[in-house]
């Protein structure tokens, strides 16, 4: 009886390890609107994926998680409002660790955007 409860214990928390795991491992893109605007989307090109976030509410923050690009080159990224990119500009996207890897895009109050990864 000892045996069967571990491994029920075991596939209980298995998934949960997994999907904890996968949070810290994977590589993500977090945009956060320190702004009082609201935006339509904000869109951010990698060297062979693209993502994109919308609509982008007012001092909100919201994140994605995006394959292993296993290349390095230059990442791009727009913010749209009203159907018009309203800026834009390139990062340098560097070859290395995937693993925990963030891209986090802050539009500031000002409507600067700045860029870390």
């Amino acid at each position: 009886m000892k045996n069967k409860s571990k491994i029920v214990t075991l596939l209980l928390t298995l998934p949960l390890f997994s999907g904890v795991g996968y949070y810290f491992i994977s590589p993500k893109s977090i945009i956060t609107n320190l702004s009082n605007n609201s935006y339509d989307e904000f869109n951010i090109s990698l060297p062979t994926s693209r993502i994109s976030f919308g609509p982008i509410t007012a001092n909100s923050s919201y994140t994605i998680f995006y394959s292993r690009q296993r290349k390095k080159g230059i990442g791009k990224y727009s913010l749209i409002a009203n159907n018009l990119e309203i800026s834009g500009n390139e990062f340098a996207y560097a070859e290395g660790t995937e693993f925990g890897r963030v891209l986090r895009f802050t539009i500031e109050s000002n409507g600067q955007i700045s860029v870390s990864n």
